[in-house]
């Protein structure tokens, strides 16, 4: 049953999103002129604007028009024949690809393309409790409230997984056990006067990639509280980036109020609450779309599948002794 919600989640996520990446598109053909330079189209603000809006839209226009600021990795494959950047931001890119069909006998001109970079979503269960660790909070393309897990982009350059174990820390102030121990090892050490520095000196994962150039998700061997639950791109045919998704069990608090509703959360402007959730209630509100972004969906039910499989294997070797 929750492959089937997460499969109808991803349906309609994608065809909102093929609908939304149009009347981006729209409005910036509309409010913009295009100066072709190269392979790139660089947006000029036109001198139309709102009288309300003036000032904020001439500052928009200018992050907008700021080609070569996106941070992310762009897409191109061996059917890739050219990419013209429509707009851009650091975490987020509008391209117009030119595309060869399969068969390599003809071109798609016009293959809208959304960069987004990669990003991570953690689902985290405490230690003490057993219980997840969510956010409640309101998101800016979700109408209403939604739950959600940790997660947050991958720097340049970082792991996947260091990227996910610091998201956990940022936004909860929790990690494993084996984190906590290095990070005590290194205060005691004098390497950092604190555990919250002590992260920037403990040992790291080197990010590594695969055969196609995409980072691996891969965690510590030797931190079996860490799962790595795969890597998944947002939207199969225009971009959206990929997110990679984690279980942290058996979470402990690394911080001043860390797992507690009294943590202040670093490293994210937005406000959240922080709630505990059973296993019960996760999938209820799981099964109920609490959950709404579907990488958030996928991300809480890759979990529970992984530890329903842990449960039926632990309770099997059991019954057979």
């Amino acid at each position: 049953m929750i492959g089937y919600l997460v499969d109808n989640k991803q349906k309609r996520k994608h065809r909102s999103y093929d609908f939304y990446i149009f009347i981006v598109i729209d409005f910036l053909l509309v409010g913009f002129l295009f100066n072709s330079e190269e392979d790139d189209i660089i947006a000029t603000p036109t001198s139309i604007k709102n009288d309300h809006q003036s000032n904020s839209s001439s500052n928009n226009s200018n992050i907008l028009s700021h080609n070569g600021s996106y941070k992310g990795t762009p897409w191109q494959n061996d059917r890739t024949v050219s990419v013209q950047t429509v707009a851009e931001t650091k975490f987020a890119r509008c391209d117009v690809h030119t595309v060869l069909s399969e068969d390599g006998k003809s071109k798609i001109n016009d293959w809208i393309f959304m960069e987004e970079m990669d990003a991570v979503n953690v689902i985290v269960m405490n230690a003490h409790e057993q219980k997840f660790v969510v956010f409640k909070q309101g998101k800016y393309a979700i109408p209403g409230e939604t739950y959600s897990p940790v997660g947050g982009f991958i720097d340049k350059g970082e792991a996947p997984y260091e990227s996910a174990r610091r998201e956990v820390m940022e936004e909860l102030g929790m990690g494993s056990k084996r984190t906590l121990d290095a990070l005590n090892n290194a205060v005691a050490s004098n390497a950092a006067t604190n555990v919250k520095d002590a992260f920037t000196v403990i040992p790291k994962a080197q990010r590594s990639v695969d055969n196609f150039g995409l980072a691996e998700g891969k965690v510590d061997e030797d931190d079996k509280d860490w799962v790595f639950l795969g890597r998944y791109r947002t939207a199969a045919n225009r971009g959206g980036g990929f997110i990679y998704t984690y279980l942290l069990k058996n979470a402990l608090p690394i911080l001043e109020g860390g797992g507690t509703v009294n943590f202040k959360i670093t490293g994210d402007d937005e406000s959240q609450e922080i709630h505990f959730l059973t296993l019960g209630q996760t999938k209820s509100l799981l099964m109920n779309g609490q959950f709404q972004e579907v990488k958030w969906a996928a991300t809480i039910a890759l979990a529970l599948l992984h530890l329903k499989s842990d449960c039926d294997q632990f309770c099997e070797s059991e019954s057979t002794t």
